[in-house]
């Protein structure tokens, strides 16, 4: 019972502290703040992080482990299908934007050094690094051209972040998982060997 309780509380201050962090920043929000905004109170917040640093890492060790887990998830599905691998990339950060675009730009656009000084650039964190070795697996199978693992990952990752900022920035208004299907067909043009 003690577990459940715990685990409730620390999702609600996982759940406002992405939304205040998003919208206010990090240096404008105060544990007084959270507190209210949860109803936990301030000796709740205390008894479970003894810093608003605390929960700084806690947002972010949480949130890229539930990018990692998607990603990885998506991937495993796709059973050696590499079309069907890179796919599930795509849609899972699409699908993440569109139900919790909180996370996402938490995960994309906050700038966590300004508040974790030891944290990896997000583009060296745990769901990238994943992504990376995805890239030089299927290079070394001669699934993907035998590029620069730079140039791959920016083939890939980059109109994925661009489509999300353009959702974030509101210039699409739309649902973005739509998007899928022709960024994936593009993708595959520039990176894949053989045309699939």
């Amino acid at each position: 019972m003690k577990n459940l309780k715990e685990n409730i509380t620390k999702q609600k201050i996982f759940d406002f502290c992405i939304r205040d962090f998003v919208k206010g920043g990090y240096a404008r929000s105060s544990i007084r703040n959270i507190a209210k905004g949860t109803g936990v109170s301030t000796g709740g917040i205390y008894y479970y992080f003894s810093s608003k640093d605390k929960i700084a890492q806690f947002l972010y060790d949480n949130a890229t482990e539930f990018v990692l887990n998607k990603i990885k998830s998506g991937i495993k599905k796709a059973r050696h299908n590499d079309r069907e691998a890179l796919k599930s990339i795509i849609y899972n950060l699409f699908d993440m934007t569109e139900s919790d675009p909180y996370l996402i730009e938490f995960i994309l656009y906050v700038k966590h050094k300004d508040f974790l000084p030891s944290a990896p650039p997000i583009c060296s964190s745990k769901p990238f690094e994943y992504i990376k070795n995805f890239i030089k697996e299927r290079i070394k199978a001669g699934v993907f051209r035998d590029l620069d693992i730079v140039i791959i990952s920016s083939l890939i990752m980059g109109p994925i972040i661009r489509i999300i900022q353009l959702k974030m920035d509101g210039l699409i208004s739309g649902d973005i998982r739509i998007y899928t299907e022709p960024l994936l067909d593009s993708i595959i043009i520039s990176i894949f060997n053989n045309q699939i």
